[in-house]
Protein backbone atom coordinates (compact mmCIF):
# COMPACT_ATOMS: atom_id res chain seq x y z
CA UNK A 1 0.00 0.00 0.00
CA UNK A 2 1.25 3.66 -0.93
CA UNK A 3 1.56 6.25 1.63
CA UNK A 4 -1.20 8.24 -0.42
CA UNK A 5 -3.62 4.72 -0.49
CA UNK A 6 -3.13 4.79 2.82
CA UNK A 7 -4.35 8.54 3.56
CA UNK A 8 -7.08 7.39 1.95
CA UNK A 9 -8.13 4.21 3.86
CA UNK A 10 -7.81 6.30 7.29
CA UNK A 11 -9.70 9.29 5.96
CA UNK A 12 -12.32 6.83 4.92
CA UNK A 13 -12.33 4.61 8.63
CA UNK A 14 -12.05 8.21 10.54
CA UNK A 15 -15.69 8.60 9.43
CA UNK A 16 -16.63 5.25 9.48
CA UNK A 17 -15.79 4.72 13.23
CA UNK A 18 -15.05 7.34 16.20
CA UNK A 19 -11.91 6.79 16.96
CA UNK A 20 -9.74 9.65 17.80
CA UNK A 21 -7.02 10.51 14.46
CA UNK A 22 -3.89 9.74 16.62
CA UNK A 23 -4.90 6.79 17.91
CA UNK A 24 -6.11 5.69 14.36
CA UNK A 25 -2.68 6.13 12.62
CA UNK A 26 -1.02 4.81 15.43
CA UNK A 27 -2.97 1.85 14.84
CA UNK A 28 -2.32 1.26 11.13
CA UNK A 29 1.24 2.29 11.06
CA UNK A 30 1.43 -0.84 13.46
CA UNK A 31 -0.10 -3.10 10.75
CA UNK A 32 2.01 -2.07 7.81
CA UNK A 33 5.94 -1.56 6.99
CA UNK A 34 6.60 1.87 6.07
CA UNK A 35 9.27 4.04 6.42
CA UNK A 36 10.08 7.09 8.79
CA UNK A 37 9.59 9.19 5.63
CA UNK A 38 6.38 7.75 4.06
CA UNK A 39 5.28 7.61 7.91
CA UNK A 40 5.81 11.41 8.18
CA UNK A 41 4.49 12.19 4.69
CA UNK A 42 1.51 10.27 5.80
CA UNK A 43 0.78 11.70 8.66
CA UNK A 44 0.96 15.50 7.11
CA UNK A 45 -1.42 14.38 4.44
CA UNK A 46 -4.02 12.90 6.76
CA UNK A 47 -3.49 15.13 9.91
CA UNK A 48 -3.83 18.14 7.29
CA UNK A 49 -7.07 17.22 5.41
CA UNK A 50 -8.48 16.83 9.05
CA UNK A 51 -7.13 20.22 10.16
CA UNK A 52 -8.36 22.17 6.90
CA UNK A 53 -11.77 20.48 5.73
CA UNK A 54 -13.48 23.45 5.79
CA UNK A 55 -11.18 25.07 3.22
CA UNK A 56 -10.61 22.14 1.17
CA UNK A 57 -14.16 21.42 1.01
CA UNK A 58 -14.82 25.01 0.30
CA UNK A 59 -12.65 24.93 -2.74
CA UNK A 60 -13.60 21.76 -4.01
CA UNK A 61 -17.14 23.39 -4.39
CA UNK A 62 -15.89 25.53 -6.20
CA UNK A 63 -14.90 23.59 -8.98
CA UNK A 64 -17.15 20.12 -8.86
CA UNK A 65 -20.00 20.17 -10.87
CA UNK A 66 -22.79 18.38 -9.03
CA UNK A 67 -23.30 17.53 -5.14
CA UNK A 68 -20.16 17.14 -3.95
CA UNK A 69 -21.55 15.95 -0.39
CA UNK A 70 -23.32 13.02 -2.18
CA UNK A 71 -20.24 11.69 -4.06
CA UNK A 72 -18.43 8.79 -2.60
CA UNK A 73 -16.66 8.66 0.39
CA UNK A 74 -13.21 7.94 -1.61
CA UNK A 75 -13.68 10.68 -4.00
CA UNK A 76 -14.49 13.01 -1.07
CA UNK A 77 -10.77 11.47 0.42
CA UNK A 78 -8.98 11.58 -2.52
CA UNK A 79 -10.02 15.13 -3.33
CA UNK A 80 -9.59 16.40 -0.24
CA UNK A 81 -5.74 14.81 0.02
CA UNK A 82 -4.64 15.88 -3.13
CA UNK A 83 -6.03 20.03 -2.55
CA UNK A 84 -4.45 19.46 0.34
CA UNK A 85 -1.27 18.92 -1.20
CA UNK A 86 -1.58 21.31 -3.91
CA UNK A 87 -1.91 24.24 -1.41
CA UNK A 88 0.12 23.41 1.64
CA UNK A 89 2.71 21.03 0.50
CA UNK A 90 5.51 23.02 -1.81
CA UNK A 91 7.67 19.84 -2.28
CA UNK A 92 4.91 17.57 -3.89
CA UNK A 93 5.03 19.00 -7.63
CA UNK A 94 1.75 19.55 -8.61
CA UNK A 95 1.90 16.75 -11.51
CA UNK A 96 2.60 14.16 -8.79
CA UNK A 97 0.18 15.15 -6.79
CA UNK A 98 -2.77 15.00 -9.51
CA UNK A 99 -1.58 11.93 -11.42
CA UNK A 100 -1.63 9.92 -7.96
CA UNK A 101 -5.02 11.04 -7.16
CA UNK A 102 -6.18 9.87 -11.00
CA UNK A 103 -5.24 6.81 -10.29
CA UNK A 104 -6.34 6.10 -7.01
CA UNK A 105 -10.14 7.03 -8.82
CA UNK A 106 -9.60 4.89 -11.32
CA UNK A 107 -8.64 2.22 -8.82
CA UNK A 108 -11.35 2.49 -6.55
CA UNK A 109 -14.31 3.97 -9.38
CA UNK A 110 -12.93 2.91 -12.99
CA UNK A 111 -12.38 5.87 -15.53
CA UNK A 112 -15.30 7.85 -15.02
CA UNK A 113 -13.69 9.02 -11.98
CA UNK A 114 -10.26 8.87 -12.98
CA UNK A 115 -11.41 11.75 -15.63
CA UNK A 116 -13.50 13.93 -13.31
CA UNK A 117 -10.86 13.99 -10.37
CA UNK A 118 -8.51 15.33 -13.06
CA UNK A 119 -10.55 17.65 -14.43
CA UNK A 120 -11.23 19.26 -10.71
CA UNK A 121 -7.77 19.24 -10.19
CA UNK A 122 -6.65 20.77 -13.40
CA UNK A 123 -9.61 23.17 -12.84
CA UNK A 124 -7.69 24.45 -9.86
CA UNK A 125 -4.25 24.37 -11.38
CA UNK A 126 -5.46 26.88 -13.68
CA UNK A 127 -8.07 28.90 -11.67
CA UNK A 128 -6.96 28.35 -8.24
CA UNK A 129 -6.60 32.52 -7.39
CA UNK A 130 -10.22 32.81 -8.45
CA UNK A 131 -11.77 31.34 -5.77
CA UNK A 132 -14.33 32.99 -4.15
CA UNK A 133 -14.28 32.69 -0.45
CA UNK A 134 -17.31 34.37 1.71
CA UNK A 135 -17.44 37.42 1.89
CA UNK A 136 -15.98 38.95 5.07
CA UNK A 137 -17.03 41.95 5.40
CA UNK A 138 -20.69 41.05 6.02
CA UNK A 139 -20.47 37.59 7.22
CA UNK A 140 -17.07 37.42 9.08
CA UNK A 141 -18.03 34.24 11.12
CA UNK A 142 -18.74 32.35 8.27
CA UNK A 143 -15.28 33.80 6.45
CA UNK A 144 -13.64 32.62 9.64
CA UNK A 145 -14.99 29.05 9.56
CA UNK A 146 -14.68 28.21 5.77
CA UNK A 147 -10.64 30.14 5.51
CA UNK A 148 -9.05 29.35 8.64
CA UNK A 149 -11.07 25.89 8.74
CA UNK A 150 -12.89 26.03 12.13
CA UNK A 151 -16.85 25.12 13.07
CA UNK A 152 -18.54 27.87 13.02
CA UNK A 153 -20.65 27.59 17.03
CA UNK A 154 -16.94 28.30 17.56
CA UNK A 155 -16.11 30.82 15.48
CA UNK A 156 -18.69 32.31 16.80
CA UNK A 157 -18.33 32.36 20.00
CA UNK A 158 -14.85 33.45 19.97
CA UNK A 159 -15.68 36.47 18.25
CA UNK A 160 -18.27 37.60 20.73
CA UNK A 161 -15.78 37.56 23.20
CA UNK A 162 -12.69 38.47 21.92
CA UNK A 163 -13.26 40.29 18.56
CA UNK A 164 -12.33 39.61 14.51
CA UNK A 165 -8.47 40.19 15.24
CA UNK A 166 -8.08 37.95 18.00
CA UNK A 167 -10.25 35.24 16.72
CA UNK A 168 -8.25 35.11 13.12
CA UNK A 169 -5.19 35.00 15.19
CA UNK A 170 -6.47 31.94 17.29
CA UNK A 171 -7.42 30.24 14.64
CA UNK A 172 -4.21 30.91 12.70
CA UNK A 173 -2.38 29.39 15.79
CA UNK A 174 -4.67 26.31 15.70
CA UNK A 175 -3.83 25.52 12.30
CA UNK A 176 -0.20 25.46 12.91
CA UNK A 177 2.32 22.42 13.73
CA UNK A 178 2.49 22.49 17.21
CA UNK A 179 5.93 23.08 19.02
CA UNK A 180 7.29 19.85 21.15
CA UNK A 181 7.60 20.84 24.81
CA UNK A 182 10.30 18.39 26.84
CA UNK A 183 9.36 18.34 30.45
CA UNK A 184 13.15 17.27 32.06
CA UNK A 185 13.29 14.47 34.78
CA UNK A 186 15.63 16.35 36.73
CA UNK A 187 15.61 12.87 39.07
CA UNK A 188 17.44 11.58 36.54
CA UNK A 189 19.52 14.73 34.49
CA UNK A 190 19.34 18.22 34.72
CA UNK A 191 18.03 20.76 31.72
CA UNK A 192 21.59 21.35 30.35
CA UNK A 193 23.05 18.05 30.25
CA UNK A 194 19.80 16.95 28.06
CA UNK A 195 19.63 19.60 25.79
CA UNK A 196 23.62 18.87 25.19
CA UNK A 197 22.12 15.17 25.15
CA UNK A 198 20.13 15.51 22.64
CA UNK A 199 21.80 18.00 20.23
CA UNK A 200 24.31 14.59 19.92
CA UNK A 201 21.06 13.33 17.92
CA UNK A 202 20.83 16.53 15.97
CA UNK A 203 17.46 17.77 18.16
CA UNK A 204 17.97 21.01 18.73
CA UNK A 205 16.09 22.49 21.91
CA UNK A 206 15.32 26.08 23.62
CA UNK A 207 14.36 26.77 27.48
CA UNK A 208 10.86 28.12 28.10
CA UNK A 209 10.97 31.24 29.63
CA UNK A 210 7.84 30.06 31.80
CA UNK A 211 9.60 26.67 33.58
CA UNK A 212 12.64 26.11 34.19
CA UNK A 213 13.08 22.33 33.74
CA UNK A 214 11.07 22.18 29.97
CA UNK A 215 13.02 22.68 26.53
CA UNK A 216 11.27 23.36 23.06
CA UNK A 217 11.73 21.63 20.16
CA UNK A 218 10.49 21.29 16.70
CA UNK A 219 11.30 17.85 15.99
CA UNK A 220 11.85 14.36 17.49
CA UNK A 221 12.68 11.02 16.68
CA UNK A 222 10.13 7.71 17.04
CA UNK A 223 9.87 7.93 20.75
CA UNK A 224 9.89 4.31 20.82
CA UNK A 225 13.19 4.18 19.24
CA UNK A 226 14.75 7.01 21.10
CA UNK A 227 17.36 6.56 24.10
CA UNK A 228 16.67 9.31 25.75
CA UNK A 229 12.93 9.03 26.52
CA UNK A 230 12.86 5.59 26.65
CA UNK A 231 15.38 5.93 29.74
CA UNK A 232 12.95 8.44 31.14
CA UNK A 233 15.31 11.52 30.74
CA UNK A 234 11.87 13.45 29.92
CA UNK A 235 8.15 13.81 29.49
CA UNK A 236 6.80 15.28 26.34
CA UNK A 237 4.37 17.48 28.14
CA UNK A 238 3.06 20.98 27.39
CA UNK A 239 4.18 23.71 29.26
CA UNK A 240 0.53 25.05 30.05
CA UNK A 241 0.17 21.60 31.71
CA UNK A 242 3.25 22.04 33.86
CA UNK A 243 2.05 25.43 35.42
CA UNK A 244 -1.10 24.07 37.48
CA UNK A 245 2.42 21.46 39.05
CA UNK A 246 3.80 24.69 39.93
CA UNK A 247 0.87 26.70 41.15
CA UNK A 248 0.04 23.91 43.66
CA UNK A 249 3.61 24.28 45.39
CA UNK A 250 4.34 20.66 46.08
CA UNK A 251 6.13 19.85 49.27
CA UNK A 252 8.07 16.77 50.19
CA UNK A 253 5.72 15.33 53.23
CA UNK A 254 2.59 16.51 51.48
CA UNK A 255 0.18 14.31 51.11
CA UNK A 256 -1.45 15.04 47.46
CA UNK A 257 -4.47 13.86 45.57
CA UNK A 258 -4.57 14.06 41.41
CA UNK A 259 -8.22 13.43 41.55
CA UNK A 260 -8.28 12.74 37.74
CA UNK A 261 -4.66 11.90 37.03
CA UNK A 262 -4.46 9.90 33.30
CA UNK A 263 -2.23 9.75 31.44
CA UNK A 264 -0.34 10.72 34.09
CA UNK A 265 1.59 13.61 33.06
CA UNK A 266 0.66 16.23 35.97
CA UNK A 267 1.22 13.36 38.52
CA UNK A 268 4.66 12.28 37.31
CA UNK A 269 5.26 16.19 37.65
CA UNK A 270 4.33 16.14 40.97
CA UNK A 271 6.43 13.22 41.99
CA UNK A 272 9.78 14.77 40.14
CA UNK A 273 9.15 18.02 42.45
CA UNK A 274 9.09 16.44 45.47
CA UNK A 275 11.95 14.40 44.64
CA UNK A 276 9.72 11.60 45.77
CA UNK A 277 9.37 12.74 49.17
CA UNK A 278 5.56 13.52 48.83
CA UNK A 279 2.72 10.66 49.29
CA UNK A 280 1.06 11.21 45.93
CA UNK A 281 -2.40 9.49 45.31
CA UNK A 282 -3.23 8.97 41.62
CA UNK A 283 -7.09 8.27 40.61
CA UNK A 284 -9.02 7.49 37.81
CA UNK A 285 -11.82 5.68 37.18
CA UNK A 286 -10.40 3.45 33.70
CA UNK A 287 -8.13 0.63 34.50
CA UNK A 288 -6.80 1.10 30.92
CA UNK A 289 -6.12 4.64 31.69
CA UNK A 290 -4.97 3.49 35.54
CA UNK A 291 -2.60 1.33 33.47
CA UNK A 292 -1.05 3.84 31.17
CA UNK A 293 -0.79 5.93 34.31
CA UNK A 294 1.55 3.32 35.69
CA UNK A 295 3.50 2.40 32.63
CA UNK A 296 4.39 6.15 32.17
CA UNK A 297 5.55 6.31 36.01
CA UNK A 298 7.92 3.00 35.40
CA UNK A 299 9.80 4.97 32.61
CA UNK A 300 10.16 7.63 34.58
CA UNK A 301 11.90 5.71 37.15
CA UNK A 302 9.44 6.78 40.05
CA UNK A 303 7.89 4.17 42.76
CA UNK A 304 6.35 6.67 45.10
CA UNK A 305 2.87 7.34 43.27
CA UNK A 306 0.03 5.01 44.50
CA UNK A 307 -2.38 4.26 42.04
CA UNK A 308 -6.03 4.62 42.63
CA UNK A 309 -9.26 3.14 40.68
CA UNK A 310 -11.62 5.30 41.74
CA UNK A 311 -14.53 7.77 41.00
CA UNK A 312 -13.00 11.37 41.60
CA UNK A 313 -17.13 12.93 41.77
CA UNK A 314 -17.27 9.48 45.06
CA UNK A 315 -13.56 9.20 46.62
CA UNK A 316 -13.50 9.59 49.96
CA UNK A 317 -10.78 9.98 52.49
CA UNK A 318 -9.42 12.94 55.01
CA UNK A 319 -6.91 15.51 55.72
CA UNK A 320 -5.26 16.11 52.29
CA UNK A 321 -2.80 18.64 52.07
CA UNK A 322 -3.24 19.67 48.52
CA UNK A 323 -5.46 18.65 45.34
CA UNK A 324 -4.60 19.27 41.94
CA UNK A 325 -8.34 18.85 39.23
CA UNK A 326 -7.45 18.35 36.35
CA UNK A 327 -11.31 18.06 35.00
CA UNK A 328 -12.60 16.74 31.72
CA UNK A 329 -13.23 19.69 29.37
CA UNK A 330 -13.73 20.78 25.68
CA UNK A 331 -10.18 20.91 25.30
CA UNK A 332 -10.89 23.83 22.99
CA UNK A 333 -7.46 24.95 24.05
CA UNK A 334 -5.68 22.05 22.71
CA UNK A 335 -6.85 22.29 18.49
CA UNK A 336 -3.66 22.57 17.70
CA UNK A 337 -2.27 19.20 18.92
CA UNK A 338 -5.87 17.47 18.82
CA UNK A 339 -6.30 17.71 14.81
CA UNK A 340 -10.00 15.95 14.91
CA UNK A 341 -11.48 17.63 18.38
CA UNK A 342 -12.66 20.66 16.28
CA UNK A 343 -14.99 18.65 14.59
CA UNK A 344 -15.53 16.11 17.21
CA UNK A 345 -16.98 18.93 20.09
CA UNK A 346 -20.28 20.54 19.92
CA UNK A 347 -21.85 23.71 22.00
CA UNK A 348 -23.83 21.09 24.30
CA UNK A 349 -21.17 19.38 25.70
CA UNK A 350 -19.54 22.64 27.17
CA UNK A 351 -22.79 22.63 29.39
CA UNK A 352 -22.28 19.43 30.30
CA UNK A 353 -19.04 18.90 31.26
CA UNK A 354 -19.20 21.93 33.08
CA UNK A 355 -21.72 19.89 35.59
CA UNK A 356 -18.81 17.22 36.21
CA UNK A 357 -16.35 19.97 36.55
CA UNK A 358 -18.11 21.37 39.61
CA UNK A 359 -18.68 18.13 41.20
CA UNK A 360 -15.26 17.08 40.73
CA UNK A 361 -14.06 21.00 42.54
CA UNK A 362 -16.97 20.02 45.30
CA UNK A 363 -16.18 16.39 46.15
CA UNK A 364 -12.43 17.58 46.07
CA UNK A 365 -13.18 20.30 49.01
CA UNK A 366 -14.66 17.58 51.36
CA UNK A 367 -11.39 16.08 51.21
CA UNK A 368 -8.81 18.56 52.13
CA UNK A 369 -7.70 19.94 55.78
CA UNK A 370 -7.98 23.43 56.73
CA UNK A 371 -4.67 26.08 55.37
CA UNK A 372 -5.19 23.22 52.57
CA UNK A 373 -4.88 24.09 48.55
CA UNK A 374 -6.95 23.16 45.52
CA UNK A 375 -5.58 23.77 41.72
CA UNK A 376 -8.66 24.12 39.57
CA UNK A 377 -7.17 23.24 36.12
CA UNK A 378 -9.02 22.62 32.56
CA UNK A 379 -6.93 22.79 28.74
CA UNK A 380 -9.77 24.64 27.51
CA UNK A 381 -10.36 28.85 27.01
CA UNK A 382 -14.10 28.61 27.64
CA UNK A 383 -15.34 30.62 30.63
CA UNK A 384 -18.09 28.18 31.41
CA UNK A 385 -15.73 25.34 32.01
CA UNK A 386 -13.28 27.72 33.91
CA UNK A 387 -14.20 31.07 35.80
CA UNK A 388 -17.56 29.86 35.86
CA UNK A 389 -16.89 27.10 37.95
CA UNK A 390 -14.77 28.65 40.21
CA UNK A 391 -17.42 31.65 41.08
CA UNK A 392 -20.06 29.03 41.67
CA UNK A 393 -17.44 27.17 43.47
CA UNK A 394 -16.57 29.50 45.70
CA UNK A 395 -20.45 31.25 46.39
CA UNK A 396 -21.23 27.50 47.52
CA UNK A 397 -18.02 27.37 49.51
CA UNK A 398 -17.06 30.50 51.63
CA UNK A 399 -14.32 28.47 53.47
CA UNK A 400 -12.20 29.03 50.39
CA UNK A 401 -10.18 31.95 48.77
CA UNK A 402 -8.37 32.91 45.62
CA UNK A 403 -4.95 33.38 45.89
CA UNK A 404 -3.38 35.14 42.82
CA UNK A 405 -0.96 32.62 40.85
CA UNK A 406 0.86 35.80 40.04
CA UNK A 407 2.99 34.86 43.34
CA UNK A 408 4.12 32.23 41.39
CA UNK A 409 4.23 32.42 37.97
CA UNK A 410 4.67 35.03 35.59
CA UNK A 411 2.50 38.08 35.02
CA UNK A 412 2.34 37.69 31.88
CA UNK A 413 0.24 34.23 31.89
CA UNK A 414 -1.74 35.83 35.13
CA UNK A 415 -5.32 37.34 34.59
CA UNK A 416 -6.69 40.34 36.70
CA UNK A 417 -8.56 37.87 38.91
CA UNK A 418 -5.67 35.85 39.23
CA UNK A 419 -6.11 32.88 37.31
CA UNK A 420 -3.90 31.23 34.99
CA UNK A 421 -5.09 31.92 31.64
CA UNK A 422 -3.04 31.19 28.48
CA UNK A 423 -3.96 31.49 24.79
CA UNK A 424 -2.41 29.81 21.74
CA UNK A 425 -1.49 33.09 19.91
CA UNK A 426 -0.91 34.67 23.00
CA UNK A 427 1.55 32.94 24.88
CA UNK A 428 2.86 30.17 22.14
CA UNK A 429 1.55 27.43 24.48
CA UNK A 430 -1.64 25.44 24.97
CA UNK A 431 -4.50 27.31 25.54
CA UNK A 432 -5.15 26.41 29.32
CA UNK A 433 -6.54 27.64 32.86
CA UNK A 434 -5.84 27.27 36.41
CA UNK A 435 -7.11 28.58 39.72
CA UNK A 436 -5.29 28.13 43.15
CA UNK A 437 -7.84 27.75 45.82
CA UNK A 438 -7.23 27.80 49.69
CA UNK A 439 -8.61 26.39 52.05
CA UNK A 440 -9.63 28.90 55.44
Amino acid sequence: MTPRQLVIKLLDRLDQINAFADLLLESEFRKCELTDPDKALVQEIFFGVIRWRNRLNWIIKNFYRGDFDKSPRFIQSILQSSLYQLNFMDKIPDYAAINEAVELAKLNGGHYWGKKINAILRSFQRNRHQIKWPDYQTNPGKYISVYYSHPRWMVDRWLNRMGTEETIALCKANNKVPELSLRVNKLKTSTTALKKLLSQFNVQTTRSIHIENFLLTDRLPNLNQFAPFQHGLFSIQDTSAGLPCILLTPQPDDKIIDLCAAPGGKTSFLAELTSEQAKIFSIDLNISRINLIRQNLKRLGLKSVQLIQADGTQFSCQNIDKIIVDAPCSGLGVLSKRVDLRWKRIPDQIKELSQLQLTLLTNAAKLLRSGGVIVYCTCTIEPEENEHIVKKFLYEHNDFHIESASRYVSEEITSPEGYIYTFPHRHGMDGSFAVRLVKV
